[in-house]
């Protein structure tokens, strides 16, 4: 197998079975020569992931933890012994498509000042799945701590770019961290992902970082992969992923927007986690008795 060009890392939790084809289909391209070598790190699974990792692909590297210690740490420890040009972060519920590294490589290639770049992603049944965003401020975050931005996405137009063209490939603020791949130097110069995001908005905090130091991010419309999206959270109450979404958030802004931004957020979302405490509380009575 030729020398790894690709250092791929998978960070797991609970969902082997989309483990198993995504890495299936990273198989598919080294047998098919592509130069990649993948590392999975397990967030201390409980279905068995690890060990369908060791029967099934021994061939790739495994970092079993007995903890969960987050995405972006466990990103930053599947990368810290990575050996390839680039570096590609990928859900363990997203599966390349044929040809996609030699297309990476060539993306890279065509766009040297092209520090980070992610595909088209698309749903299961090969509809486009929104992966490009503004960089969120005060407005976005308002609204997602009144849980009024699901509701109404036409106030936040600049954000959620409603009329981004996915068949158009150009330089934007930030990709989907689903797939999303990174020249090596500049993962080092940028020191990876802060660790303080235990999940959700680690990309945006790189993606942000790389364009502050004058780097390009770049969306490729070629580039194509299928991502069944957020499986791994799925598994949780609503209340709590609502309040991982919602710190994370509360840093990005505190990082990126200032203090006082941040705080003021923090302090609107207070009424909006009450709610979907109650909300769960009622569905899980409603389980229980029915």
């Amino acid at each position: 197998m030729p020398e790894a060009k690709f250092s791929v890392v998978v960070v797991s939790w609970n969902v082997k079975n989309d483990l198993e084809h995504c890495l299936a289909a990273l198989l598919r391209e080294q047998a098919e020569g592509a130069p990649i070598e993948v590392t999975v790190v397990d967030n201390a699974s409980l279905d068995g992931s690890a060990s369908m990792v060791r029967e099934r692909f021994p061939w790739a590297r495994l970092e079993a933890l007995v903890e969960n210690i987050g995405f972006s740490r466990a990103c930053n420890l599947g990368a810290r012994e990575a050996a390839g040009e680039y570096l590609l972060f990928l859900n363990p519920d997203a599966e390349v498509v044929a040809g996609f590294f030699s297309d990476l490589e060539r993306s890279f290639i065509h766009r040297p000042r092209a520090a980070i770049i992610g595909g088209h992603i698309l749903n299961q049944d090969g509809s486009t799945q929104p992966s490009v965003r503004g960089f969120p401020g005060l407005w976005v975050g308002l609204l997602e701590a009144t849980k009024l931005l699901s509701r109404f996405p036409g106030l936040a137009p600049r954000y959620l770019l409603p009329r981004f063209n996915y068949q158009e490939t150009q330089a934007v603020d930030q990709v989907m961290g689903a797939g999303l791949a990174i020249r090596r130097g500049v993962w080092e110069a940028l020191a990876g992902f802060d660790e303080r995001f235990f999940v959700w908005f680690e990309e945006v905090d790189l993606c942000q970082r790389a364009r502050t130091a004058g780097y390009q991010v770049w969306y490729d419309a070629h580039l194509n992969l299928v991502h069944a999206a957020a499986r791994s959270f799925a598994q949780l109450p609503f209340t709590k992923r609502h309040y991982l979404y919602m710190t994370s958030l509360v840093r990005y802004l505190s990082k990126h927007r200032g203090v006082l931004a941040a705080a003021l957020v923090w302090l609107v979302s207070r009424p909006a986690f009450a709610v979907t405490y109650l909300y769960d509380y009622v569905v899980s009575k409603h389980v229980e008795q029915g």
